[in-house]
């Protein structure tokens, strides 16, 4: 009924865990938390606070307390709170609470109805699709989005 496991299965179980494998959790920015710079994830960054730089990561989640001021990066996007800058993703879902100012480059884009948008929409062109993966979009630190600024290159501070 209940089994053991052997030391190499444990061994290979932790190795697992070690080597990054943690797609299913989100780095959460929580409401109290403010940052200033660059924030880069593989995985899912969730923000419920605020930050003063530019996002890229795998999907970015922005909650209803959340706010950006820069540039969001990712596959997909779904907005609650507030985006000021480009937001340039695969998938863009903004819900009825978002407050959006900026570029939104998309490919797919879902709008409910009572967000607040003032700015501009730009589906990506067929030709971006065909230079990458059918399900992936090239992020890489040459399209020109994400530039690191003098004043904020590699600076975490945390303001309470």
């Amino acid at each position: 009924m209940f089994s053991k496991t052997s030391k190499a299965d444990s061994a290979a179980l932790s190795a697992s865990n070690a080597s990054g494998n943690r797609k299913g959790v989100p780095s959460v920015i929580s409401s109290d938390l403010h940052i200033l710079g660059n924030l880069v994830s593989e995985g899912h960054v969730d923000v419920d606070g605020s930050i003063e730089g530019n996002i890229k990561a795998e999907q970015v989640t922005i909650r209803a307390n959340g706010k950006i001021r820069g540039d969001v990066v990712a596959q997909a996007v779904h907005v609650y709170g507030e985006v000021q800058g480009l937001i340039r993703a695969f998938s863009v879902h903004l819900y009825s609470s978002s407050h959006v100012e900026g570029v939104i480059m998309h490919h797919s884009l879902s709008v409910e109805d009572g967000a607040f948008i003032d700015g501009k929409f730009k589906r990506f062109q067929e030709k971006t699709l065909n230079a990458t993966s059918e399900s992936s979009i090239t992020l890489s630190d040459d399209d020109g989005i994400i530039e690191d600024s003098p004043a904020l290159s590699g600076n975490l501070r945390l303001i309470s």
